[in-house]
């Protein structure tokens, strides 16, 4: 296969994210993609199955956490993608990126998980030739800051 375009690299990552088994049962959907800034969003709405806390009608703080995590992984492979560059054959960077993963993720819980929608954001912190630093956020739809995320991801 030759290396895609951006417009066919973004087709890609969309792929991949909707077959992701946890990110579908949560409901996460890929919501905005900027191949030239590096940033990444995905988007869900509350279900009963998400909420931790019955009582208050809260996000358990796994789903807050699988959703950092998912967008700032496919934020990571967009930046490594590009770090990549013409250096590296397509095959080889393709084996690299399927090799992601998280090293390491701080999750800081600033809010309740309240809300019908949430939005999680992510964008690229550092990124070499092994890893990738990326931070995250999740707000609710009145924008209101529920938590944020810093992790390192490995390709």
């Amino acid at each position: 296969m030759t290396e895609p375009s951006p417009a066919e690299f973004r087709g890609l990552v969309e792929g991949i994210f909707e077959q992701v088994p946890f990110v579908r049962e949560i409901g996460l959907a890929l919501h905005d993609f900027n191949f030239a800034e590096q940033t990444l969003s995905g988007k869900f709405v509350t279900k009963p199955e998400l909420i931790g806390n019955h009582f208050q009608n809260i996000l358990h703080g796994g789903v807050i956490a699988t959703a950092l995590d998912t967008v700032g992984g496919f934020t990571a492979m967009v930046a490594a993608y590009q770090r990549m560059g013409g250096a590296i054959d397509w095959d080889e960077k393709v084996q690299r990126l399927m090799r992601l993963g998280t090293v390491d993720m701080r999750v800081d819980y600033l809010k309740p998980g309240r809300g019908e929608e949430f939005i999680c954001e992510g964008s690229v912190l550092r990124v070499g030739n092994k890893l990738v630093v990326t931070r995250m956020e999740l707000r609710n739809e009145k924008e209101e800051l529920i938590a944020t995320g810093t992790a390192t991801f490995l390709y």
